[in-house]
């Protein structure tokens, strides 16, 4: 769809701010289903009338997104009339002297930013008890699927935006599973990067070393497209010869079994050798240590952000939002309590965390192994494994089981984003042509 607009735009079919006239009137007749979105960009029409000028005086686009409309995370920074309140009232008139580096990105190529989507306030660092969606200023955001379904978080409104055609793209970040659930409960594609492969500036996250950012489409070819500009790599046929299965994610969620015999099915016809097992054995020390860093890096880095030192910001949270929002704030005070720098901890798990990273990526050498898929809501935890592993994860949502749909992932080594997108597009096609 990517391609197609800027098409018509090359042509004069359609002036950008038609079509970003067309969004935004589309956002206020259908968002009040979702309340996927935050804050409109009261200067979108102004962004596209400087577009279709610079078009006019010098016969071309501005770049490879020219008027194409998204939207973004409101934990992502914005130097305009847009604030950064990471969906708290606390923060509801914060506004940044600087972009986000991917927003200086999406200005450069021309995209327009349509506004800012709702989701689990401080990217679901507050209570235990919260909601996935919910933020304190923006309220709870809605399944695509309906009230009675999970919507997921913490990237709720980035998702749902898209599932509901809202944007034709939206960007979210995650720090365990904050892209790639939501993705998977709203249907929609998404592809999240690794934390050291594209800047995360300028974003106000938990943790400096898992935190990432991730993008939201619904259809392949424009992730595609998106992951293509961003790597300055041109997604070619590059054939995956050998994939691990994470077969213990493919049980009791209903149709995994037929879904996983699917794949096994495709794998066979093109000749295409697997190994099925549990990638990550015991699990339970470094779920300790992914806690450990995001307690951490959050009481060092959060505050960073707004210019307030750690006792004005609790006692905020306390006034503004206990009772009325939150029964506890135990994350936020459980976090500001620790002591994992100067105790060791810390330092300590980054050390093991690095350790299993560099032996999951050597045993894919090893082995020859190309790709892991997994179930993404399956019951082990796929985010995890991911994040931890240092790896890529492309969610593919299916709905060839009719009444409902299920999504898999494609984990990765970073630059072996061509073998994830071609075996998604490839699996895809074989379900086409079976007529699933």
């Amino acid at each position: 769809m990517i391609t197609e607009i800027i098409e018509t735009y090359k042509s004069g079919n359609i002036t950008v701010m038609q079509n970003i006239n067309s969004f935004l009137k589309f956002i206020k007749e259908k968002d009040f289903t979702y309340n996927s979105i935050i804050q409109i960009n009261t200067l979108a029409l102004n962004e596209a009338e400087k577009l279709d000028n610079y078009f006019k005086k010098n016969k071309k686009l501005k770049g490879r997104l020219h008027g194409i409309p998204v939207l973004i995370k409101d934990n992502i920074k914005t130097k305009d009339y847009l604030a950064t309140s990471c969906g708290s009232i606390i923060f509801k008139d914060f506004y940044s002297d600087e972009n986000a580096q991917i927003v200086d990105w999406l200005l450069s190529e021309g995209a327009v930013i349509l506004g800012k989507t709702n989701m689990c306030e401080f990217s679901n660092y507050v209570s235990n008890a919260s909601n996935s969606g919910f933020s304190s200023l923006g309220g709870q955001t809605y399944s695509i699927y309906g009230s009675n379904y999970e919507v997921g978080g913490s990237s709720s409104g980035s998702a749902v935006a898209v599932a509901a055609s809202l944007c034709i793209f939206s960007i979210g970040t995650e720090t365990d599973g904050s892209v790639v659930y939501p993705a998977a409960q709203n249907g929609v594609f998404a592809f999240k990067f690794c934390s050291d492969q594209i800047s995360s500036k300028g974003i106000i996250g938990i943790s400096s070393y898992f935190d990432a950012i991730g993008f939201f489409t619904k259809k392949l070819d424009d992730l595609k497209y998106i992951i293509d500009l961003l790597t300055n790599k041109s997604i070619f046929n590059n054939t995956t010869k050998r994939v691990f299965i994470e077969k213990s994610s493919f049980q009791n969620i209903l149709g995994s079994e037929k879904l996983y015999g699917l794949i096994i099915d495709f794998l066979d016809n093109f000749k295409i050798d697997y190994k099925t097992g549990t990638f990550i054995e015991n699990m339970e020390p470094y779920f300790e240590m992914i806690d450990i860093v995001c307690q951490a890096e959050f009481k060092s880095n959060f505050l960073k952000h707004f210019y307030i030192e750690s006792e004005d910001f609790l006692e905020k949270c306390r006034e503004c939002l206990l009772g009325d929002y939150y029964t506890d704030i135990n994350e936020i005070e459980r976090s500001f309590a620790s002591d994992f720098i100067s105790d060791g901890s810390y330092v300590y798990s980054i050390s093991e965390l690095n350790l299993l990273k560099k032996s999951k990526y050597n045993y894919l050498q090893q082995e020859e192994m190309d790709l892991v898929i997994a179930l993404t809501l399956g019951p082990n935890e796929v985010a995890s494994i991911a994040n931890m592993a240092g790896f890529t994860h492309l969610v593919v949502p299916l709905d060839f089981l009719g009444e409902f749909s299920l999504a898999f992932s494609i984990l990765g080594r970073p630059g072996n984003e061509d073998k994830s997108f071609i075996f998604a597009e490839s699996f895809i096609l074989y379900l086409k042509n079976k007529n699933l």
